[in-house]
């Protein structure tokens, strides 16, 4: 047996792309992390190789292939590609343990993103090492006028794992501190076991490796060229080249490089939605055809989900648009004062002397009156500034931490972010946290839809892919990072200047953009990992405000009742008033508060994303040309967002349209479209014509001149999420004994709640019809919670407060849920 040591170079282009980054480079702070990350791994790793030269026979009879130890291998693959060679190399190759260890302290100390560079540079390291004795020994072969297989590694689709057994029988891996346990794993990790055939009479790796057909992602073949496809892809004002592994799914394709491909089913076929124009003309499935139109075939549009990859091709991403996003709050409520967690101070230090010899962090805890806490980073750039400022400087302290030291003349502002992240969108507003103004606001889509419209499909897609909850957890901390950009670019100012971020979300939500798995809350009996409100470092997150600074999210009170509801709460003062106040956020989870200073209780409805236009055949969310209110008794009978042509209903019209069906007897109280002949009103006989059959079931015409309808399953959907918030209000009511006249008000939050006409929503039963007059329509209260917090330390304490008090009642374990959602489902 050998052993061998080599010095590698760590390539970052295959650190990219273990990190998700095939064509595309992450935000610049992200990619300083890599490099610096890379530049550490150096003194971490060991790269070095145990292999033997081994004989062996192949058994004509019995097709394996034997080796004098009596060990046998008869997996077909591994005995076709080695029964015509002269001898294998057998080999272990490890760069020990020093990445592992690193890698698995970042994990635990909570720091998931710095965790997964380090992993991925130790995969990058393995990649190079495997290359580098791979070359070594082919130049050794060809001097025996011999090539070379590829290397095939147990544990891959076609070899049984337990076959590392036989390396390490010829190998004493030990040698170079490599152990194999009971499960046939490798200690330490970042090791890989194989074989590779050498001989005249065989095929070289580079005549027939198809890494199609192989699931050993971490083989070096893969950056093969000849296996993969050039797409190149026009989306909104973009244009990218993505090379897409031969049999690639086109939508996984399109969104794992960054492409946002409109869809509410995560590519799963189910909503017709993920609609993109190919160039070359490919088969259609029967399947497929049901959710395109004559005119859309001829045009070239295909779903992105039905789609594999074989050729190269020029696609098309035909995007829904910009989404309208409510980021305005009522002027009812207004945080009481200004003090935030992040404040400024002068500070005038004595100059050092040799009677006077006080370290330089002493003088400054002396000059602040206390014992200061100092990151690292902080307190190397302390002796300069000092003395560059005559010990005149401005320290910037968060409660006891001073998180910079900054010289007189960069007084500055102070700068904090509140940012509410909605399943379907986002909304952030910068402010000058010393004097509570608001300076900028930001609103759009949240990157991660593209994985699901829902964070019940968010949630699937992190358990279903290795690297899942990786992806989507840097899609937000990209977006924040640009949301970052956007306002300092617009704004003029440095993001060193911003020293917080107030984050608030559904539980979900949060969890995703912490990067902590929450695969739990979907599966009975929804357990987070957390519900308290976290302060994290904005380094650990590779969030680029201040090096020093903090993210800080508001507690949640359950799986389904997020910080986003805690926050609302907050900004509409639910929980000071004398008066018991419902609150409804309407969304993919309905979320319902009842209270007053006495108490608070709460639920979360499943509505699903039917009102955010998911799951409605011709569904859209809140962008331009989106039909967003109807009126049968009015000329045109809708209207669109931005009064562009109509392309689709969004959440506001799908309310209005139902309502007006069933208030013009259309529709009957069980949601049932009328055949013409019963249909007995006077507008509603106006409209006869618009009765009509789509895709097999009865539905009606909306808009002639767009196709656009409505479907019998449409209301079926409006059914059964009007049904679940109705039955949670109901179960509410319920639990604490208070009738429909006890409530004084009734606040609608968020971006739905804020645009559904209340007169519709109460035809429906969205609201209770006795409470529609008491209706109040507030905005984006959870956006403006978030920004009490931010500029207010007492308003996040009494966020903590509002979580301890609230009582979360779990529908799917309420006796009475059943009962209330089936009495719930007719209008």
């Amino acid at each position: 047996m050998d052993i061998k040591s080599y010095e590698i170079e760590i390539d970052e282009k295959s650190v990219l792309r273990y990190l998700g980054y095939k064509d595309s480079q992450p935000y610049k702070g992200l990619l300083d992390k890599i490099r610096n990350a890379i530049h550490d791994a150096y003194a971490l790793i060991e790269p070095v190789v145990c292999f033997d030269r081994v004989s062996f026979e192949y058994d004509h009879e019995n097709d394996d292939i034997r080796f004098l130890s009596d060990d046998v291998i008869n997996e077909k693959h591994i005995v076709e590609r080695l029964k015509g060679a002269e001898y294998v190399i057998m080999a272990v190759v490890t760069i020990k343990d020093g990445i592992e260890n690193v890698s698995s302290r970042l994990f635990d100390d909570g720091k998931y993103m710095d965790g997964m560079i380090y992993d991925a540079i130790g995969n990058a390291a393995l990649d190079k090492l495997c290359e580098k004795f791979y070359s070594d020994v082919a130049n050794y072969a060809s001097k025996e006028g011999y090539v070379l297989t590829e290397m095939m590694f147990p544990g891959d689709d076609k070899w049984d794992i337990a076959s590392q057994k036989i390396i390490f029988k010829h190998l004493d891996a030990s040698k170079i501190g490599v152990t194999l346990d009971e499960s046939n794993m490798m200690h330490p990790v970042k090791s890989l076991s194989f074989i590779l055939g050498i001989g005249k009479d065989i095929k070289s790796s580079s005549s027939h490796h198809d890494c199609s057909k192989c699931d050993f992602f971490q083989c070096i073949y893969r950056n093969e060229k000849k296996m993969y496809h050039t797409l190149k892809v026009k989306y909104r004002d973009e244009y990218k080249e993505i090379l897409a592994q031969d049999g690639a799914n086109l939508f996984k394709t399109l969104i794992e490089n960054g492409v946002p491909v409109p869809n509410s089913c995560g590519g799963y076929h189910t909503c017709g939605k993920c609609k993109v124009i190919i160039d070359y003309k490919l088969p259609v499935t029967s399947e497929e055809m049901k959710n395109l139109s004559d005119v859309e075939l001829e045009k070239g549009v295909r779903l992105s989900c039905f789609v594999n990859v074989d050729r190269d091709l020029s696609i098309t991403v035909l995007d829904e648009g910009e989404i309208s996003v409510l980021t305005e709050s009522v002027g009812l409520f207004e945080v009481d004062s200004v003090n935030p967690r992040v404040k400024k101070i002068p500070i005038k230090l004595d100059t050092p002397t040799l009677d006077d010899q006080r370290d330089d962090f002493k003088r400054v805890c002396d000059a602040l009156g206390f014992d200061a806490k100092i990151p690292l980073s902080v307190l190397k750039v302390l002796p300069g500034v000092l003395d560059k400022s005559g010990y005149n400087a401005i320290c910037v302290l968060r409660k006891n931490e001073i998180i910079s030291i900054e010289g007189t003349d960069f007084v500055g502002s102070l700068y904090g972010i509140s940012l509410d992240i909605g399943t379907t969108t986002i909304a952030a507003y910068l402010y000058d946290i010393s004097t509570g103004k608001m300076i900028d606001v930001f609103s759009g889509a949240n990157p991660q839809r593209s994985y699901g419209a829902d964070v019940i499909s968010r949630i699937n897609y992190t358990i279903a892919k290795e690297d899942g909850l990786y992806r989507l957890h840097v899609a937000m901390i990209e977006e924040i990072n640009m949301i970052v950009d956007y306002f300092c670019e617009r704004q003029g100012i440095s993001n060193e200047s911003i020293y917080e971020v107030v984050m608030v979300g559904n539980t979900v939500m949060i969890h995703l953009a912490l990067g902590v798995p929450a695969e739990n809350i979907a599966n009975s009996p929804y357990i987070p990992a957390f519900t308290s409100s976290i302060e994290v470092k904005s380094k650990d997150l590779g969030i680029d405000i201040n090096r020093e600074g903090y993210i800080v999210t508001l507690p949640m009170v359950a799986s389904y009742v997020g910080a986003d509801t805690v926050a609302a709460v907050l900004s509409s003062r639910i929980s000071e008033s004398d008066d018991i106040i419902l609150l409804i956020d309407i969304g993919t989870n309905g979320e319902v508060v009842l209270g007053n200073k006495d108490f608070l209780i709460s639920c979360s409805a499943a509505a699903g994303p039917a009102f955010e236009g998911a799951g409605i055949t011709f569904g859209l969310s809140g962008v331009e040309g989106a039909i967003d209110h109807v009126d049968l008794e009015r000329d045109p009978i809708f209207t669109t967002i931005g009064g562009k042509a109509a392309k689709g209903v969004c959440g506001s019209g799908i309310v209005d349209v139902v309502a007006e069906l069933f208030k013009h007897g259309i529709v009957d109280n069980t949601g049932r479209i009328f055949d013409k002949d019963e249909v007995t009103s006077v507008v509603g006989k106006k409209f006869l014509d618009r009765i009509v059959q789509y895709d097999d079931m009865p539905s009606f015409l909306i808009d002639k001149a767009g196709g656009i309808y409505l479907t019998q399953k449409d209301i079926r959907q409006v059914q059964l999420a009007k049904g679940a918030i109705q039955a949670g209000i109901n179960i509410l009511m319920r639990e604490m004994n208070i009738d429909e006249e006890d409530i004084k008000k009734v606040y609608l939050a968020g971006g739905f709640g804020s645009y559904i006409s209340v007169e519709s929503a109460a035809a429906i039963g969205l609201i209770p019809k006795g409470l529609k007059e008491k209706a109040v329509q507030i905005g984006n209260a959870a956006g403006l919670g978030a920004s009490f917090a931010l500029l207010s330390d007492e308003m996040l304490e009494k966020s903590k407060v509002i979580r301890d008090k609230v009582k979360y009642i779990e529908l799917s374990n309420n006796p009475y849920f059943q009962e209330e959602f089936l009495k719930s489902l007719y209008f």
